[in-house]
């Protein structure tokens, strides 16, 4: 598969994921579980794309979003598992736990934003469309 298209993938899989969790269809156990499931591919996603992101000549800021996207996957996965656990044993109504979550769903919006512009730029440098702007005759 190619670099842009594990870079969309990840863009969807992301949404689904929150979209797992916005509207159960399950358990209120097994959509926890599917969202963790899905938590960890957009984990393995992130990672895999910064891995091949950064072995092209793209432009260093798209590696860096890259990078960052990845880094926020693994920070997803720690507040997850504190959220889930929280869950588990009944200290849900905490003001830490409603931080915490908010910080969860605050990362998770990121996660989409940070990999939706990645993938864009990398798709329009790969396809040449970083070309210098011509300039117009007569404007400055």
């Amino acid at each position: 598969m190619k670099t842009w298209a594990l870079m969309y993938s990840l863009i969807w899989v992301a949404v689904l994921q929150i979209l797992v969790i916005l509207f159960p269809v399950l358990s209120f156990s097994s959509t926890v579980d599917l969202h963790a499931a899905i938590g960890i591919v957009v984990v393995v996603l992130a990672n895999y794309v910064y891995f091949l992101v950064r072995r092209t000549a793209c432009p260093s800021r798209i590696k860096r979003i890259a990078r960052v996207t990845a880094i926020m996957s693994f920070i997803q996965i720690a507040f997850g598992a504190v959220l889930y656990e929280s869950i588990v044993l009944a200290f849900s109504s905490s003001t830490l736990f409603e931080i915490i979550l908010f910080f969860h769903v605050l990362i998770a919006v990121a996660i989409v934003a940070q990999a939706s512009s990645a993938a864009t730029a990398f798709d329009m440098w790969e396809r040449k469309e970083f070309a210098p702007a011509q300039q117009l005759s007569g404007v400055t």
